[in-house]
């Protein structure tokens, strides 16, 4: 417990300078359903021990048609931050995208 204590009292420290973080949702494309994957979840990890607001948001195509997603995480109770840097990313992108099949 101490530890985790520990981990959010630092990630608060870092974010002081930020409204949010913008890093990959995973090492790769979204993996067909039901695949095996033993690193799945470690970009997502350390932001849901802080408990902290974060959105994942397809940000690109991978060659086979899988998607690239990226999450946006904001500092606490800044769900507002979060959502509004999705929305203008994904304007930015071209809004959703039916996924090739």
């Amino acid at each position: 417990m101490l530890d985790w204590d520990s981990f959010r009292s630092k990630m608060l420290s870092f974010m002081k300078n930020y409204a949010a973080i913008l890093c990959p949702a995973d090492h790769v494309p979204a993996p067909p359903y039901g695949a095996q994957d033993e690193l799945r979840f470690t970009y997502a990890l350390p932001f849901s021990l802080t408990g902290w607001p974060c959105v994942v948001i397809r940000a690109g195509t991978s060659p086979e048609g899988l998607p690239i997603g990226v999450q946006i995480v904001a500092n606490p109770w800044r769900e507002d931050v979060a959502l509004a840097i999705a929305q203008q990313i994904e304007m930015t992108l071209g809004g959703w995208k039916c996924p090739r099949l």
